[in-house]
């Protein structure tokens, strides 16, 4: 049986990924569509919050520290509230599609959506709704989101 890896043990890996030139905005919709990913269940908990933020600051390796993830998911929770998570889906999709960096952004959100009990259907199809807005299939959706759940 294969030891389970955390996402320390593959953040040089995932950093790699992240390395693009605006790399602060792709954080902040990556931060977005963790947020509305952990809300398609209908609530984002402190848990969800906490692990979000440690995803964000492993792996920015400290350009984004913990106040900012905090700042930025409360304003993922104020535009939540103007508009509906289907329209803001759709705008970060289109954020991430615009950075380049699809995959990378689904990657921490599938993070979050994993942090209570696994990726729930509710939040896999939110994961896929931003997926389709950014140019990426479900079934490459599917793929970021198991190598997510792989990871303790």
């Amino acid at each position: 049986m294969s030891k389970r890896l955390t996402l320390e043990d593959h953040a040089d890996e995932i950093r790699a990924a992240l390395a693009v030139p605006r790399q602060s905005d792709l954080f902040k919709a990556a931060v977005e569509a963790g947020y509305l990913a952990a809300r398609a269940d209908g609530n984002v908990s402190a848990e969800e919050r906490a692990t979000l933020a440690k995803a964000v600051e492993i792996l920015s390796q400290g350009l984004v520290i913990e106040w900012e993830t905090e700042a930025l998911l409360d304003a993922c929770e104020a535009a939540s509230k103007e508009k509906p998570d289907a329209a803001r889906a759709e705008e970060v999709g289109a954020t991430l599609k615009g950075l380049g960096q699809p995959e990378a952004g689904i990657l921490v959100a599938a993070f979050v959506a994993r942090a209570m009990n696994g990726v729930e259907k509710a939040e896999a199809e939110m994961l896929k709704a931003i997926g389709k807005a950014a140019g990426i299939n479900g079934k490459t959706v599917g793929e970021i989101v198991k190598r997510a759940t792989g990871l303790d």
